[in-house]
C-alpha cells in the first residue's frame, strides 16, 4: 500500500517535471507566477507539496500557509500566516509588523500591506524565495490585492509565486487576480485517466493488473486518486477484493453498486466543513439523484426558495454542487452516493416516499415521482400503499411512455399486492403490458398480453392488450399469428372504434411485411375509415405510416414524403405518440435525402433530435443518435457524427442487437477512414462480425468497415469475398448502393471482371426502380468504373455534389482521376485528384487519401502537399466547427440555442463544448469566450462560408 500523497502523485509525471523546472528556474533567478488548479483530492495539494520539497532541495527559503473559510473574515491573515508574522518570531521586522498591526487603532492594513512587500523584498535580496498558498478561492481580499502586487515584483526578482486553487472558485476578486497584466504559468490538474487509475489500483492491491470490475468501479472515483485509494483500501477492508500478485478483482457479491459502508461514512464524515443546514438540504437533494432542480429540492425539503439561498450557496461555494445550466448537480457522484447511503434506510425510505408525494401534488413530471416511489420500496419486503397503487393507477400508461423502465419496475412490485378482485389490478396489467412495448420486449409483452387476455372481462382492456400481443408477434417475425390475432379481435364485439382502427393499421402493417401490397392498402383504407370519425391521432398516424412506407417500398418516394408529412401532423405532440412520430419522421428525413432535398431532411433530422432529447425513451433516443450519426456521416460532417456516436454510446446497452451493429459498424468505418486502426479492430471485435457479416441484419457499415481492414491488410481479394457473398444476399440489404461501387473497384483491381459486372448490374436494377438520385449516382460510378468511362464518372460527381454526399464525391473524383491517368489524360487526372485530396483532407480522411496516393503513384500523378501537423493543445487545436461554437459561445449563445444555429444536437454540442474545454485547457464557458474574442471574429465567417 501506498500513502495518501504519493497516491494523489500518480499520473502526474509531466505536471512534476513542470514543476522542477519552475523551481530551478527561480534558483537560476528568474521569477514566476504559477496557478495551480485542481478539485480537492485530484493531487494539487500533493503536487504543491512536491514543488516546495524540490525548492528546499534547491536551497530556496520557502514559506507556505493554507486559506480556509474564515481566511475572508480577517484582513491579510493568509499571507501573514504565510511569512509567519506572529510574535514568536526571530526576527525584529517581523515583530514589528506584527506589533504595529496589534497597536494600530485605525485601518491599519494599507501601511501592513506596504511593510509585507517590502519584507518581501528583502527575503529576495537574500535568497531565491518561493511564497505558496493553497486552497487561495478562501483567501481575503486584501491578501488577493497584495498578491497582485507581488506578481509585479516577479518579473525582476527571483520569487516564485504559487497559489493552489480550486477551479469552482467563482469569486470575482480571483478572477482579476488571475487576469494580471503578466503572463502566468497555468497548470490544471486533471483527472487522472483510465491506465493512471489502473496503474494506481495495481501498485495498491500489490497486483500485476485490474480486473474490468473493479476498474469499472473505480470509475465512479471519476478520476480522483483520493478516492480511488479511499475506494480500493475499503474494498480490501471490507472483504471485496480477491487480489493476488498476478490480478485484483471484485468478489461476486459486489455485484449491486452499493459503497463500502466504510467509504460512504468516511465521505459522509469528510463534508463537516460545512454547516449542519446545508448538510441535511444536501441529503435531501442526494434523493433526487445527481442532477436536480431548486423547484424540485424546493418541494420535497418544503422549504420556500429564500430559505434555501443559504445552504445552496454554502454547498456552491465549497465545490459540492455545481451549476449545469438551469440545474444543480453534485460535482462528484461519489459525494451524493456517500450522503445517500449513509442516511438510515428506515429513513430514507420515508423520505423518497414523501419526495414522491409532494412532487405528485406540486405537479412534477411523472416520471420524477415515479422514481422517487419506485426508491421509496424496500428490496426485502416491496410494499406500495394505497396513495401509490391509486397513483400509478392514474399515471402508469403515461409513466410508461416516459420512463419505461421505471413503470416495469413498479407495476411488477404492485400488481401481485392486488386481489383477482380489485378493479385496480386490470388496468395496472395493460399499463405494464405498455411498457414491455416500449421498452422493445416483444417476448414478455407477449407472455403477459396471453396471461392477461386470458381471465380479463374488460373489453376496454381486452381491446388494448389485443394490439399489443399482435404488435408483439409482428416483431417477433410470427406474422401468421399476428394476423390471426388482429382477426379474431375484429371479430370480437365491444372494442372501441380507435382500437379496432389501430387493428386494422397492424394489419396492413403486417401484409407489408409479406409483400402484400394490395392486402395492406385494403388494410390501410379500413383503419383510415376507422380512425378518422373515432379523432385517433396514433391509429391515424399509424394507417399513414403504413401507406407511405408502401408507397416507399414501390419507390413512388415524392408521395410517401407527403404521407409521412401527413403522419406526422395527425400525431401531433401527444406525448404517448412519441415514438411513432420519430419513427415517421426518421423515414421522412431518408427519403427527402435519397430524393436529394438535403436542407428539408437536415430540418427533419432537427426535429427528430429535438423531440428525442425532450421525451424519448433512452432506447428510442439512442435509434435517434444513430440516425443522425449515418446522416452527419454521409454529409461529411464527421466530427457531428463522432459525437452522436459518443452519445449513442453511453446508451448502448438499451439497442437491441441490430442497433448494436450498427452502432459498431459506423464507428468503425469513421475509425477505418480516419487511419485510427485500434478502433477499427475494436469495433469490428465488439460487432463479432469476423465470419460473415454480410449474413448479418443491420451489417451494412459492418461490411463497409470489414472490407476496409482486408484492403488496409494488403488482402483486397478477401475485401471482394466480403462484398461479393453481400451480393449472393440479393437485395437484402436495402443500401446496397452504398458498398456496390467499392466492390467494382476491388474486383477490377483484382482481376474478377465477372463480379464487377454482377455488382454494376444489381446497381443499375436497383437505380431502374424509382430513378432515386442517390442509387442513380451509385449506378453511374459502378459503370464508369466497369467501363472505364469518364463520362458516366463525371454523372456520378455531378449527382454526388448536389446531393450533398462529399465522402462519395471525393471517392468518385478518386476514381475518375484513375481512369483518366490510365488513358493519358494527365492534366485532368491530376485536376481531378486534386479535388478528391481536398474533400478528403477536410474530411480528415487519413486512410483514404493513402489508399489514392498508392492508386496514383504508377501512373506518376502527385499531388504536393506539406505534412500536416495539427496540434494537440490550445486554439489551433480546434477543428472548424469546434471553433465555430467557441465563436457562439462568446456570442452568450447556451447550447440549446447554439444547437437550433448548427442543425445539431444538444448532446452534440455539449461533446464539442467539453472538447473545446479540454483543448484549451479552460475551466468555463467565460473562458472559452476570452480566447474566442481574442482571435476575433473574422475567422467564424471563413469558417460558416466554407461550412
Amino acid at each position: 500500500m501506498t500513502s495518501g500523497g504519493a497516491a494523489e502523485l500518480f499520473g502526474r509525471d509531466s505536471e512534476l517535471a513542470q514543476l522542477r523546472g519552475l523551481a530551478g528556474e527561480v534558483v537560476a533567478g528568474r521569477g514566476n507566477v504559477l496557478w495551480l488548479e485542481g478539485e480537492p483530492g485530484i493531487g494539487k495539494t500533493a503536487l504543491l507539496r512536491a514543488l516546495l520539497a524540490e525548492a528546499e532541495r534547491l536551497g530556496c527559503a520557502v514559506h507556505h500557509a493554507a486559506a480556509d473559510q474564515l481566511s475572508q473574515r480577517f484582513p491579510l491573515r493568509v499571507l501573514l500566516d504565510c511569512l509567519a508574522v506572529h510574535p514568536k518570531s526571530d526576527d525584529p521586522e517581523i515583530l514589528g509588523i506584527h506589533e504595529r498591526l496589534r497597536l494600530a487603532s485605525d485601518d491599519p492594513v494599507p501601511a501592513i500591506a506596504e511593510q509585507l512587500i517590502s519584507l518581501v523584498e528583502k527575503l529576495c535580496a537574500a535568497d531565491s524565495l518561493v511564497l505558496a498558498v493553497d486552497d487561495v478561492q478562501w483567501a481575503d481580499e486584501s491578501s488577493l490585492l497584495v498578491w497582485h502586487r507581488l506578481s509585479r515584483l516577479a518579473e525582476h526578482l527571483p520569487l516564485l509565486l504559487v497559489a493552489a486553487i480550486r477551479p469552482s472558485g467563482s469569486r470575482t476578486e480571483l478572477g482579476a487576480v488571475r487576469g494580471e497584466g503578466r503572463a502566468a504559468v497555468r497548470i490544471s490538474v486533471p483527472p487522472l485517466d483510465e491506465a493512471a487509475k489502473a496503474d494506481l489500483a495495481a501498485h495498491l492491491t500489490g497486483a500485476a493488473e485490474v480486473g474490468p470490475a473493479l476498474l469499472e468501479t473505480l470509475g465512479r472515483a471519476a478520476g480522483n486518486p483520493r478516492y480511488v485509494r479511499e475506494m480500493v483500501l475499503a474494498l480490501a477492508r471490507e472483504n471485496h477484493l480477491d487480489a493476488d500478485g498476478a490480478r485484483a478483482e471484485l468478489t461476486p457479491d459486489m455485484t449491486d453498486g452499493a459503497l463500502p459502508r466504510s467509504l460512504a461514512e468516511a465521505i459522509a464524515a469528510r463534508l463537516g466543513f460545512v454547516g449542519s443546514d446545508t448538510i441535511g438540504l444536501l441529503r435531501m437533494a442526494a434523493l433526487l439523484g445527481p442532477t436536480f432542480s431548486v423547484t424540485d429540492l424546493r418541494t420535497v425539503s418544503e422549504r420556500p426558495v429564500v430559505a434555501l439561498v443559504g445552504c445552496v450557496e454554502e454547498a456552491l461555494t465549497a465545490g459540492l454542487l455545481v451549476e449545469s445550466g438551469s440545474r444543480l448537480t453534485f460535482q462528484h457522484g461519489l459525494i451524493r452516493q456517500a450522503l445517500h447511503e449513509t442516511t438510515p434506510t428506515a429513513l430514507r425510505l420515508a423520505l423518497h416516499h414523501q419526495a414522491a408525494r409532494a412532487l405528485a401534488s406540486s405537479g412534477a413530471p411523472v416520471e420524477r415521482t415515479g422514481e422517487q416511489l419506485l426508491a421509496s420500496i424496500s428490496v426485502d419486503d416491496a410494499e406500495i400503499d394505497d396513495w401509490g397503487l391509486d397513483w400509478l393507477v392514474g399515471n402508469s400508461r403515461m409513466l410508461a411512455h416516459r420512463a419505461p423502465d421505471c413503470a416495469e419496475a413498479l407495476l411488477g412490485s404492485a400488481i401481485p399486492l392486488l386481489s383477482t378482485h380489485d378493479p385496480r389490478r386490470e388496468p395496472l396489467r395493460t399499463a405494464r403490458v405498455l411498457a414491455m412495448v416500449q421498452l422493445g420486449r416483444p417476448e414478455q409483452a407477449r407472455e403477459l398480453s396471453e396471461r392477461a387476455l386470458a381471465d380479463t372481462h374488460d373489453p376496454s382492456c381486452a381491446a388494448e392488450l389485443s394490439w399489443y400481443l399482435a404488435w408483439s408477434l409482428a416483431a417477433l417475425g410470427l406474422d401468421d399469428l399476428a394476423t390471426e390475432v388482429v382477426e379474431t379481435a375484429l371479430r370480437t364485439p365491444g372494442f372501441d372504434r380507435p382500437w379496432v382502427a389501430r387493428m386494422h393499421a397492424v394489419l396492413g402493417q403486417v401484409m407489408l411485411s409479406r409483400g402484400h401490397f394490395e392486402a395492406a392498402d385494403a388494410a390501410v383504407e379500413r383503419a383510415l375509415a376507422e380512425a378518422r370519425p373515432a379523432r385517433d391521432g396514433f391509429a391515424l398516424g399509424l394507417a399513414l405510416h403504413v401507406r407511405g412506407a408502401a408507397l416507399a417500398r414501390r419507390c413512388d418516394l415524392a408521395e410517401a414524403v407527403i404521407c409521412y408529412e401527413q403522419a406526422g401532423a395527425a400525431l401531433g405532440d401527444a406525448p404517448e405518440n412519441t415514438d411513432l412520430r420519430l419513427t415517421v419522421l426518421g423515414n421522412r428525413m431518408m427519403l427527402l435525402f435519397g430524393l436529394g432535398q438535403a436542407a428539408e431532411a437536415e430540418g427533419a433530422l432537427h426535429e427528430m433530435l429535438a423531440i428525442a432529447e425532450r421525451s424519448a425513451t433512452p432506447a428510442r433516443l439512442a435509434a435517434v443518435r444513430l440516425s443522425a450519426a449515418n446522416h452527419y456521416y454521409t454529409i461529411g460532417r464527421w466530427e457531428d457524427a463522432t459525437a452522436e456516436l459518443d452519445a449513442a454510446t453511453e446508451l448502448a446497452d438499451r439497442l437491441d442487437e441490430a442497433g448494436r451493429r450498427w452502432l459498431h459498424g459506423l464507428s468503425g468505418l469513421l475509425a477505418g477512414h480516419r487511419d485510427d486502426r485500434p478502433t477499427l479492430l475494436r469495433s469490428l471485435q465488439a460487432a463479432d462480425c469476423e465470419e460473415n457479416p454480410a449474413t448479418r441484419s443491420a451489417a451494412e457499415f459492418l461490411l463497409l468497415a470489414g472490407a476496409m481492414r482486408a484492403e488496409a491488410e494488403s488482402d483486397p481479394r478477401r475485401a471482394v469475398r466480403l462484398l461479393a457473398e453481400a451480393l449472393t444476399e440479393g437485395k437484402r440489404f436495402g443500401t446496397r448502393y452504398l458498398w456496390l461501387p467499392d466492390l467494382v473497384r476491388l474486383a477490377i483491381g483484382t482481376g474478377e471482371t465477372e463480379i464487377a459486372g454482377r455488382a454494376t448490374d444489381a446497381c443499375a436494377e436497383d437505380a431502374a426502380v424509382g430513378a432515386v438520385p442517390n442509387i442513380v449516382a451509385a449506378s453511374q460510378h459502378c459503370r464508369g468504373l466497369l467501363e472505364r468511362d469518364p463520362t458516366a464518372l463525371r454523372a456520378a460527381i455531378e449527382l454526388y455534389s448536389k446531393t450533398s454526399q462529399p465522402p462519395r464525391y471525393a471517392r468518385a473524383l478518386e476514381d475518375m482521376a484513375v481512369v483518366l491517368a490510365e488513358r493519358g489524360e494527365s492534366a485532368q487526372a491530376r485536376t481531378a485528384y486534386g479535388r478528391a485530396v481536398q474533400v478528403y483532407q477536410k474530411l480528415g480522411a487519413t486512410w483514404d487519401l493513402r489508399r489514392a496516393d498508392a492508386r496514383m503513384r504508377p501512373h506518376g500523378v502527385r499531388h504536393a502537399r506539406g505534412r500536416r501537423h495539427r496540434a494537440t493543445n490550445g486554439w489551433e487545436s480546434l477543428t472548424p466547427t469546434e471553433r465555430q461554437i467557441a465563436h457562439l459561445v462568446a456570442d452568450g449563445l447556451p447550447n440549446p440555442d447554439i444547437a437550433a444555429a448548427l442543425f445539431s444536437s444538444r448532446r452534440t454540442v455539449e461533446v464539442h463544448v467539453s472538447h473545446i474545454l479540454a483543448k484549451l485547457g479552460a475551466r468555463s464557458r467565460v473562458e472559452i469566450a476570452v480566447e474566442a474574442t481574442r482571435h476575433g471574429g473574422e475567422e467564424m465567417r471563413s469558417d460558416s462560408r466554407s461550412a
